[in-house]
């Protein structure tokens, strides 16, 4: 098999790639796509030397060259921009990166006329639901820049099955969790937060619900529908575990062996949705299933970001000065 990766240096591109290695070892040839904008992803790109790799935005993908082309059997589409706050003071570049990007990537799939390709969007297409569980014909109602890009980017992906007859499989995954993962999301930035002599800072009153799924689970997943899923479909990602941000920050604060007075409320966000839940009985009926322990894995990935501080600790910096414009729009 030869599969490209865009985004394979970011949170779970990178994982997915490490995965791909370990499962498949040299049955499979990886090309991978970043653009290494943050730290995080050229740090990952210095440490990882089993991919063809091409420095690239996705935007520009059609400039790779004849040979890379040749032959790719799956093309999975991680690249994006995907943090909420961000996409508050900053919306443009999702749009460019999320919406633009993905077009760029279907038209180069179309023209090398590559069988398969996997896109992956997010849970959080689907916007709140206070107390039912999202299913892959559920209407799509974003509430943040970012989540709406990610929901345009489908709409796009609609539009070229139907104008250029080429589908395309979209996945839809839970809140991931896991190493590698940027700390301006939530365990990491807590657990940044706290080795740095901070609190973890809860928005509003911490009660927001999100669906936790390791990454490892996610790879795992998409694995299953590159080899089992129906072309033109859509699966949601899902684990079944269900935790507000306080019980979050208490796990993390225990893995510290650190008292509850460390958590901080802060304002809350703008558009901030209560609660994400997805239904991922289709995926199930494909034979796979989630096998990642929330609290067990939680212990070690705070293990992992204690024990690789020269990984985040620079890029954490930028990201506390980001933090004080996130609740205005600056372009």
């Amino acid at each position: 098999m030869k599969i490209l990766v865009t985004g394979c240096y970011g949170f779970i591109g990178y994982n997915f790639v490490k995965y791909l290695n370990q499962k498949y070892e040299k049955s499979i040839e990886i090309i991978g796509i970043d653009s290494l904008t943050n730290p995080f992803s050229n740090y990952n790109s210095k440490n990882e030397d089993s991919i063809n790799f091409k420095q690239l935005d996705i935007n520009n993908i059609s400039e790779l060259d004849e040979n890379t082309c040749n032959n790719i059997d799956t093309i999975v589409n991680f690249a994006a921009e995907s943090h909420v706050d961000t996409s508050i003071y900053k919306p443009k570049v999702f749009l460019e990166s999320n919406i633009l990007g993905l077009a760029e990537v279907m038209k180069f799939a179309i023209d090398n006329e590559i069988p398969n390709f996997v896109h992956v969007s997010t849970d959080e297409v689907y916007g709140s639901y206070k107390n039912d569980f999202a299913v892959e014909t559920s209407v799509l109602n974003p509430s943040s820049p970012y989540s709406a890009s990610k929901a345009s980017a489908e709409l796009i992906a609609n539009s070229y099955e139907k104008t250029f007859d080429y589908e395309i499989k979209i996945v839809r995954p839970a809140n991931n969790f896991g190493i590698y993962q940027q700390p301006e999301k939530l365990i990491p930035f807590s657990i940044a937060n706290l080795i740095n002599g901070n609190n973890i800072e809860i928005y509003g009153d911490g009660k927001h619900i999100r669906h936790w799924l390791h990454v490892n689970d996610t790879c795992s997943a998409i694995d299953t529908i590159i080899e089992k899923g129906d072309i033109g479909n859509t699966y949601n990602i899902g684990s079944g575990v269900y935790l507000n941000n306080i019980q979050v920050a208490k796990n993390v604060l225990s893995a510290l062996d650190l008292n509850e007075d460390r958590m901080t409320f802060v304002k809350d966000r703008p558009g901030h949705d209560f609660r994400y839940a997805v239904n991922f009985e289709k995926l199930s009926k494909l034979g796979w299933k989630p096998n990642q322990e929330f609290e067990l894995l939680l212990d070690k990935i705070v293990k992992w970001y204690v024990d690789n501080q020269e990984w985040w600790q620079e890029g954490f910096n930028q990201i506390l000065e980001n933090r004080n414009k996130r609740f205005s729009l600056d372009e």
